[in-house]
Parts: C-alpha cells; sequence; structure tokens
C-alpha cells in the first residue's frame, strides 16, 4: 500500500514522527511537573527524619560515598546485604544520580522520583493503553497525568521510601501478562518470572504482589473456562442464533472467543456436544504448568542471587513477628479511606464496573486487572492490615486504573452536559484532594478527601539541636545514651539525624543514643540496654506511637519502652543508681525532656528486682527474647557476647573480655523454668592457649533480689571438663551463670570462651 501523496511526501513516516514530537513534548512537561513539585515540597521541609523515613535515604548515601571512595569495598557490601531483609540492590540505580548531583535530602528524592517513580508512571499508562479500548496514545498520556492527581502516587517518594523501584518490576510483569493471558508466547514466561523475582529481590514485601498476580491469574482462567461453558451451551440450546460474542471478540481478540461468534448448526446431527476434556486441558492443565514454570523460574532466581534471604523468607513467620504492624480491620480501613479519599474510591468503583458493562474495557485486560487489585486489597487491607504509607503502592495501580476507566467510559459513552458536568466534578474533586493531600497547610476534611501529608516542618527545630549539643557535651566518649521514649516526634534516631545536621558525617556515631528496644512483638527486654546506659533521657508525657501517626503501630505494642519511662517517673529503686540533672528542654505537644546521668553501677540484686518488675508490668515475653539475658554494664555498647539458640533448651555462649580491658566478667540470667534443684552443663573450650583459665559462677535468685544458693568452678585448658554446676533451694526465679577471669594477677586479653549445649535441667 502506498502512504504518499502525490507530491510524493511520506505520510506515515510524518504521522511517525507527530507521535514521537507528541510523545517527546509529554514527557518533559511530566518530568517538569515532578521536578518542579518535588523540589518545592523538600524544599517546604523542616525537620529531622526518622526510622523509615531516615534509614533508607542514610543507606543510599552511604552506598554512595563507598562507591566513590572504595567500589571493591561497596561492591563486597552490597553482595553481603542480599542475606538480608533491606538489602542494597535498590539502592545501586541511585548511586550515580546521588554521586552526580550530592547528598542532599533533595537530591535523593529527585532521584527516587525520575529514576524508579517516572518509570511506574509510564509503565501504568502502558497498562491502561492495553486496557482501554481507545486510541492508545491518548489513553497513555491521560493515565501518566491522571497519575500526578493521586496524593499517594507522591507521598511514599517524598518520605524517603524506594519501594516504587519493585514496582517497576511489578507493573512490567503485568504489562507482559495483558499482552498475552494465554502466555501463547514462550518467551513471556521465563520475562515474567524474572520480573517478579527481581521485585522480591528489591523488597521482600513485593512476594505478596507475586501471589496477587498468581491468584489473578489462576482466577482467570477458572472465570474464562465457564464463560466459555455457559456460551457453548447457550449455542447448542439457540443454533443460528449469535452468542452475543462479537463485541467480546472485537476487545477480545486474542482469548479465542471470535470463533464463538459464529452461529452453531440446527441439525441435532451436527451438533457437537461440549468437549469437556479438550477445555480442561487448555484451560487447566496446560496453563497450571506455564504458571508453575513462572514460579519455579521466580524461586530459582530467588535461591540463586539470595539464598539465604530466601530460605528466611520461607521459613520465618512473618506474621508472628511483624503482629505490632497489623493493625485493627476497622483502622485500617479508616486509614486507606484518608489515603486516597473516598470520593477516589467511590469513582474507581465506578469506571471499573461502568467500563466492562459498556464494553469500554478490553474484557482479558480487565479481568485480570481487577482481579489483581481485589487480591492485593485483601492481602493489605484484610490479611496483613499493615498501615504505613510505603505499602499504599501495592494499591495506588489499581486506583489510577480504575479513575483512567472513569474518565474515558465517561468520555465515550456519555452525552450532551451530562458528559462535561461528570467529568468536570470529577476532575475538579481531583484536583482539590491532591491538593488537600499535598499543601503545608493541615485541613481536617471529611473522609471524601485524601488526609494531609504536607511537608513535614517541626516548630521546635531549634530546641531540638540544643538537646542534642547537650547531649554531645555530656557524652564526648560514646558513653550510652538510653532514650526512652519512641514516638514519632520523639526517637533516639530524630536525635541521631539532628546530631548529622550539625556534625559532620565522621562525627555522627559520637552521638551513642540507644533507640531499641521498642516494640513487644519484635524486641527484647531492655534491661541490658538500662544497664550500660550511662545516661537516659526522658520525656514527659510518655513517647509512644499514636494509632493516628505515619509510621504506626497496634496499640499496647511499646511495653518494652514503657517499662523504662515508668522506672525512672515512679522512681524505682534502679532510677536510684541515677541523678536528675537541672537542665529540661521544652519540645512541640508540650513535651518536656530531662537528662539523667550514672552515678554508680547497678547492683545485681537491683538488676534481678527490676528485670522481675519488668516482667510484670510486660505480661507476655517480648517477641525475641531468649532464655538467657545479659546483666553486663560495660560502658561499650559493642557486645563482648553472643548468645545463639541452638536447639529449644540448648545455647552457644561465646564470651571475650571487655573492650579496652583484659578482665572477663558477663553475666548471664536464665528466665525459663527452673526447679527448686536445678543443674546447668555445657561442653567448654578456651581456644587460645594463651588464657589461663576462667571462673565459672552459678547463683540461684528469687524475683525479691535475694541470692539462695551458688556454685562455682575454675575451668583451664589443663583441667579439661564439662560444665557441670547444681544449686537448690526453694521459690526460685532466675539462675546467674557469671564468666570471669580466675586470675587478678595474671590477666589476658586472650580469654575467649565457648559454652556449647548449655542446658538448664
Amino acid at each position: 500500500m502506498n502512504n504518499s501523496d502525490a507530491t510524493g511526501f511520506d505520510m506515515s513516516y510524518f504521522k511517525l514522527s507527530r507521535k514521537v514530537a507528541i510523545d517527546c513534548c509529554f514527557l518533559l512537561l511530566l518530568v517538569l511537573v515532578i521536578v518542579a513539585v518535588t523540589s518545592l515540597y523538600v524544599s517546604s521541609e523542616r525537620t529531622f527524619y526518622w526510622w523509615d523515613y531516615a534509614g533508607y535515604n542514610t543507606a543510599t548515601v552511604n552506598t554512595a560515598n563507598l562507591f566513590r571512595d572504595a567500589p571493591a569495598k561497596a561492591w563486597r557490601e552490597v553482595i553481603e546485604s542480599l542475606a538480608k531483609e533491606k538489602n542494597l540492590l535498590i539502592s545501586l540505580p541511585l548511586i550515580p544520580f546521588i554521586l552526580l548531583f550530592g547528598e542532599s535530602r533533595l537530591s535523593y528524592i529527585l532521584g527516587v522520583s525520575l529514576i524508579y517513580v517516572l518509570p511506574f508512571r509510564l509503565l501504568l499508562g502502558a497498562i491502561a493503553a492495553r486496557l482501554i479500548l481507545v486510541d492508545p496514545q491518548r489513553v497513555f498520556w491521560s493515565t501518566v497525568f491522571l497519575s500526578l492527581l493521586i496524593p499517594m502516587s507522591w507521598i511514599p517518594t517524598l518520605r524517603g521510601y524506594l519501594d516504587t523501584g519493585g514496582c517497576v518490576f511489578v507493573a512490567l510483569a503485568i504489562l507482559v501478562y495483558v499482552g498475552d493471558v494465554r502466555l501463547k508466547s514462550w518467551w513471556r514466561i521465563p520475562l515474567i518470572g524474572f520480573l517478579l523475582a527481581g521485585a522480591i529481590l528489591l523488597r521482600r514485601h513485593f512476594a505478596y504482589s507475586a501471589i496477587a498476580f498468581f491468584g489473578a491469574a489462576t482466577l482467570q482462567v477458572i472465570i474464562d473456562f465457564i464463560i466459555h461453558y455457559l456460551r457453548r451451551n447457550k449455542a447448542m440450546l439457540h443454533p443460528y442464533q449469535s452468542c452475543g460474542n462479537e463485541e467480546i471478540s472485537r476487545f477480545y481478540p486474542q482469548s479465542g472467543y471470535r470463533e464463538m461468534s459464529r452461529p452453531y448448526p440446527q441439525s441435532e446431527d451436527t451438533a457437537v456436544p461440549y468437549p469437556y476434556r479438550k477445555y480442561l486441558w487448555e484451560f487447566g492443565v496446560k496453563f497450571g504448568v506455564k504458571l508453575s514454570a513462572i514460579a519455579a523460574i521466580s524461586f530459582t532466581i530467588l535461591m540463586l542471587v539470595a539464598g539465604d534471604f530466601t530460605r528466611s523468607a520461607v521459613t520465618v513467620n512473618y506474621r508472628d513477628l511483624y503482629a505490632a504492624w497489623s493493625l485493627p480491620l476497622g483502622d485500617i480501613l479508616n486509614r486507606y479511606a484518608g489515603f486516597y479519599g473516598l470520593g477516589t474510591w467511590l469513582l474507581v468503583a465506578v469506571g471499573f464496573s461502568a467500563g466492562i458493562a459498556t464494553g469500554m474495557l478490553a474484557l482479558d485486560a480487565a479481568i485480570f486487572v481487577v482481579l489483581f487489585g481485589i487480591l492485593s486489597l485483601i492481602l493489605w487491607l484484610v490479611v496483613l492490615r499493615y498501615g504505613y504509607l510505603h505499602y499504599t503502592i501495592h494499591i495506588t495501580p489499581i486506583v489510577l486504573l480504575g479513575l483512567s476507566a472513569f474518565f474515558w467510559t465517561s468520555w465515550l459513552k456519555l452525552r450532551g452536559k451530562v458528559r462535561y458536568l461528570m467529568l468536570g466534578v470529577a476532575g475538579f474533586y481531583l484536583i482539590v484532594n491532591v491538593a488537600v493531600g499535598l499543601i503545608p497547610v493541615k485541613l481536617d476534611l471529611s473522609k471524601l478527601f485524601a488526609t494531609n501529608f504536607g511537608p513535614l516542618v517541626r516548630s521546635d527545630y531549634s530546641e531540638m539541636l540544643k538537646l542534642v549539643e547537650f547531649l554531645r557535651k555530656l557524652a564526648p566518649n560514646q558513653e550510652p545514651i538510653y532514650i526512652a521514649g519512641a514516638s514519632n516526634n520523639f526517637n533516639a534516631n530524630i536525635l541521631r539525624q539532628a546530631n548529622r545536621k550539625i556534625n559532620p558525617p565522621e562525627d555522627w556515631w559520637k552521638l551513642n543514643a540507644i533507640g531499641r528496644p521498642q516494640i513487644d512483638s519484635r524486641d527484647t527486654y531492655p534491661l541490658p540496654e538500662l544497664l550500660q546506659a550511662q545516661y537516659a533521657v526522658v520525656a514527659v508525657p510518655f513517647q509512644q506511637v499514636l494509632p493516628g501517626d505515619e509510621q504506626v503501630l497496634r496499640s499496647g505494642e511499646q511495653d518494652v519502652v514503657k517499662v523504662v519511662y515508668d522506672a525512672f517517673t515512679q522512681n524505682w529503686e534502679i532510677a536510684w543508681d541515677f541523678q536528675l540533672l537541672p537542665e529540661q528542654f521544652k519540645l512541640e505537644n508540650n513535651v518536656t525532656v530531662s537528662i539523667y546521668r550514672r552515678i554508680r553501677p547497678t547492683s545485681i540484686e537491683v538488676a534481678v528486682k527490676t528485670l522481675a518488675a519488668m516482667q510484670r508490668q510486660i505480661v507476655d515475653r517480648p517477641g525475641t527474647q531468649l532464655d538467657w539475658i545479659s546483666l553486663q554494664q560495660s560502658v561499650y555498647t559493642s557486645q563482648n557476647y553472643s548468645v545463639i539458640r541452638a536447639a529449644d533448651n540448648l545455647y552457644n555462649i561465646v564470651t571475650e573480655p571487655i573492650k579496652n580491658s583484659k578482665q572477663l566478667a558477663t553475666s548471664f540470667l536464665y528466665l525459663g523454668a527452673i526447679s527448686e534443684k536445678a543443674r546447668v552443663t555445657g561442653k567448654l573450650n578456651l581456644p587460645n592457649q594463651e588464657c589461663p583459665g576462667v571462673l565459672l559462677r552459678l547463683t540461684l535468685w528469687n524475683d525479691r533480689g535475694k541470692s539462695i544458693d551458688s556454685a562455682e568452678m575454675v575451668y583451664s585448658k589443663i583441667s579439661a571438663i564439662d560444665l557441670n554446676l547444681l544449686v537448690e533451694g526453694k521459690n526460685p526465679s532466675y539462675l546467674l551463670l557469671e564468666v570471669l577471669s580466675s586470675s587478678k594477677q595474671d590477666l589476658t586479653d586472650r580469654c575467649r570462651l565457648e559454652i556449647d549445649n548449655l542446658a538448664v535441667r
């Protein structure tokens, strides 16, 4: 076919050039809008970022600096991080951007916005072009710019989250799949497997996106089989009548429905019974094998790239470990209503239902997208119920596609004033909604609109800097400072970030603020940290995470923080080992901060009584608390010991001499069940021949801090005996195992002691 006009001008080339020019102009406009909004927002902030809001930024900047100074070491750290839940892979694409434009907060956020969020918006536009049966270029760009009107397409990134990087892989997997829902092209199978594995490698929680993907694909096959069966039966009951599939076949050409639009023969002799086995094989077995292949490819990639991480992800019960983040159903529904606004949810529901009913949406893509969205909503709002902002990135795609379906269905199916009224009201609502969500003014509107997540500004910025400077002068040698508070407004991480604002990066860690334990279901009793602390910072009233906070927890999950607050405000006996300093600091929200200085070490008797009081107040044992707890009181928080659970009731313990000292002085308290006659056994080993020996002492204590009975033994390379100590007495509560230097005259820094298979019988 000749596409040239009478003058010989190639019209197809002109049309292509025109499309490319339009695409380039729109892309440039999109970049300018993203840069402008991001710059204005971040520049308006005056705060100290904390927890997740600071963690990703800090890790990325540190990695960039390491690549600049020591690339080989940087690569080693990236590879080693693959075994962790939060690895550094997701930071790698940002490294050149950080090195080129600097390590400021604005540079980091712009990097995330342009490298991750921009492609994510474009991919959602591409999915919409497959979903909505209109001019693809118009659908694509209208959807991309519509994404700018959803507050939650901005907020997670503006708060510092990198997680949209994983969304890029998930969106690519969806785009590849909706292009051929039968997976007839073999290359789509390994590609989808790779993309889903890539998303999970970047951030573990994208495993739930993979679950939603496989669930949606499976349900789609079942629905297709049912539709195929019903329409085939209808055709056989009404010969020479169309099954009504002409409309479907127009929008669903790759599904095999087109053949069903033909009338069936009237003669009963020529009517063919429904071939169950054939279609069960086609719809069930063959497709099941293809999905299984995708899953197998994903799992293989995960095992090859991050085997330790994958094994941990499969074996660890994350539901229990992250129980503190799982909110009540009513709370999570309320939060998600506020994240997007109820008006947005209404438009999304109308968009999908009207689009499918009017035939505006390609049936294959629509079924998969809707199922994927429904399963994602069930996973995040019903099963997991995590309320952090970055988890909304699993929901934002379905919201955007629903809004795009609404606008295009309204534009093409409505007529006259009704169309303009509908689109005008919806457009005005979305503009107001995004403004309400992003402006730096808190507006208490109804849930019809999104909750405000404006720039973060602290009214006590200067006072916080004064507090940090005071603490640095108190503890110039990195003395441990216990922070008895963990809220979104005051916590150890905020103090460390404030210290970073006023001091060079190389001096950041000179403020040794202890910020954990924080969460009951994840952490441990706070006694070891409190015993090490040389200072304690107490904020009144008690600073805890509240239900309306951005980084939110389930109520009643911070007793491990509250017990330390109570110890000082209620003047427990351990507080007598500290002295209240006269200086106080007034922070926003009527918070008063006081500082306590340690004046003497805490005795074992007081430590035991403090632990008993903590156990009475914290009803359930904290989630990762082992049976053995350290009573070490070294000022160095870098531990000179390790405790590892070898089996249900067996432990392996390793102790070292205290830092900057040749003396062994490590104590462990046993919290498990104890009988009135307790025997402690284990295999002892001194790896270094230069160690003269160690003294092990076992003491039985009650919960009132009174010793009941004790026994001790000396171990050296010469004696080479196993640990076997017996103590007995009435009403015991704890066992204290002390590892001490056997000789005061012959001290050495080489007395490493290993105790294997430590057991209490």
